[in-house]
């Protein structure tokens, strides 16, 4: 291969590289939920894998109130609940609570009426999901 031929690939590469990037920038966001059943006290998923930018939202289907939280200390999990996740929400029957995280990291949250009933959002940047 000539030098002509080398410089030619060599400029052309990365730009061929980002209108790939820009002609599919990636899934889009995607929607998650974590349900309270009735009679369940507990969170399902309790632990749930995301990406960055996606949204999740609490659904309470109980018939009980629930005060989540992600400030205190928790029984269940010895990790104290990431600053970044500032969520203090009474979740009553039928409501619900959506957030988006937009950055990496593992987000605890717990009732502080029910102890035991705790969970987590695992947040990663470059996530494989299989669709």
């Amino acid at each position: 291969m000539d030098t002509r031929t080398r410089l030619i690939l060599v400029l052309i590469a990365p730009l061929l590289l980002l209108i790939g990037t820009v002609a599919n920038p990636g899934a889009e966001a995607a929607d998650f939920r974590v349900m309270v059943h009735p009679g369940s006290e507990m969170f399902a998923p309790q632990e749930l894998t995301i990406r960055v930018g996606d949204r999740v939202t609490w659904v309470n289907d109980s018939r009980t109130d629930y005060f989540v939280t992600s400030s205190g200390p928790m029984t269940r999990r010895t990790t104290v609940a990431t600053d970044d996740l500032v969520m203090n929400i009474v979740l009553h029957p039928g409501t619900v609570y959506t957030r988006s995280f937009k950055k990496p990291g593992t987000y605890h949250y717990f009732c502080a009426g029910h102890m035991d009933m705790w969970g987590a959002v695992i947040v990663k940047e470059n996530l494989i999901v299989n669709e």
